[in-house]
């Protein structure tokens, strides 16, 4: 049977705890001689002034970041605010321990005098520990955490965060079975662009009616797609003039994959109206959300315990998957012509749904100009 690795402990952070307490009892040491006093007032003033300067670092390290994110406000963020919040936001034990820090460090100035003179005097030896203790203790209660530096962390994982798993599981386990024409061996199953040939010829349609032989994944921004993508397919200020309709489906495919006989995959077919033209005939079109991000939202929607977590990222895991499925469809071969990814915002400016409709019949037009 195979072990699987134990979750990690607290072992790290018992070590840093022990760090810590060397750094102080350091400090304490240098001036045991000149009494309890003179020795209690440094230790708490090389505290208060290692942690103070150690937030502060933290705050000049984000302002630099705010910076490349100002850049990006239109992509990532609702407004300019909602940047600097993300980007300054402490947790709550970060928050407190700096705050009485700078009372603490306040305090001495006032009473005694500048609390980093006060340090300097002692020696530069003595000075450092403070510091050093400081940036221990700024670890030890992770007081780099904020929504901006897991962003950063997760464009940093090179592939492994979750959108781009999600991305990777969508390509192998469903786009790669259903875009190419199968290889051989596998009865009766057929390509994407193959079944799109069947579809025109049963219902006798012409060339112009299914101008782009492709799959449209739809990746809304806010994630929502519904069962039937009809429902998102009016203005809104016409509710009820819907330009799409689902048609029938293309050909089931059916293959067998991971212990499963037959397993079916099929593709909807919609026809759409371009209700501004008031056309005679509907273009044909084969779309579908992307269903791992239908998925997320599940998550984020039915799980309390994880959906404010996910839902503070959830702009960044959206794009990852988005980046990451677009270089898997470039590098492929067999789908790179066989797919067309559609992300879009699916509100306005005033929080209002868009047409999903009007989006795919402008991505069709810039296809066949």
């Amino acid at each position: 049977m195979v072990e699987l690795p134990n979750e990690r402990g607290h072992t790290a952070g018992m070590c840093m705890i022990g760090l810590i307490s060397v750094l102080l009892i350091g400090q304490g040491m240098v001036f045991c001689t000149e009494g309890m006093m003179e020795t209690v007032m440094y230790v708490v003033t090389g505290s208060a002034i290692g942690i103070f300067t150690v937030g502060l670092l933290h705050v000049a390290w984000r302002t630099c970041f705010l910076a490349e994110e100002l850049c990006h406000i239109s992509g990532r963020y609702p407004d300019k605010k909602s940047a600097a919040q993300k980007a300054y936001e402490f947790n709550m034990i970060s928050s407190c321990v700096c705050s009485i820090s700078a009372i603490i460090a306040v305090l001495i100035w006032v009473i005694l005098e500048n609390p980093y003179v006060y340090l300097w005097t002692k020696g530069p030896v003595s000075n450092i520990i403070p510091y050093l203790a400081g940036f221990c203790f700024s670890k030890l209660i992770q007081m780099e955490e904020s929504v901006l530096h897991t962003s950063l962390q997760i464009e940093s994982m090179k592939n492994l965060d979750y959108g781009s798993g999600m991305a990777y599981n969508y390509f192998y386990g469903y786009l790669r079975l259903v875009l190419p024409d199968p290889e051989v061996g596998t009865p009766g199953a057929k390509g994407i662009r193959k079944r799109i040939e069947t579809f025109m010829n049963h219902h006798r349609l012409l060339k112009t009616a299914f101008p782009v032989r492709k799959l449209f994944i739809l990746i809304p921004r806010n994630l929502y797609t519904p069962t039937d993508l009809m429902e998102v397919s009016t203005d809104w200020h016409n509710s009820t003039n819907y330009w799409m309709e689902a048609a029938m489906s293309l050909e089931t495919q059916e293959l067998d994959r991971a212990g499963v006989k037959q397993r079916v995959y099929k593709n909807s077919v919609y026809k759409i109206w371009n209700r501004d033209r008031s056309t005679l005939y509907p273009v044909y079109v084969v779309a579908e959300g992307a269903t791992p991000l239908k998925t997320f939202y599940d998550v984020i929607k039915m799980n309390p315990k994880m959906s404010r977590v996910f839902k503070n990222h959830q702009h960044e895991i959206v794009s990852a998957f988005y980046k990451t499925l677009q270089d898997i469809l470039r590098d492929s071969d067999d789908c790179r012509d066989l797919c067309e990814i559609i992300f879009y915002a699916d509100t306005d400016e005033n929080q209002r749904r868009v047409n999903v409709a009007r989006i795919i019949l402008e991505r069709i037009e810039k296809l066949t100009r």
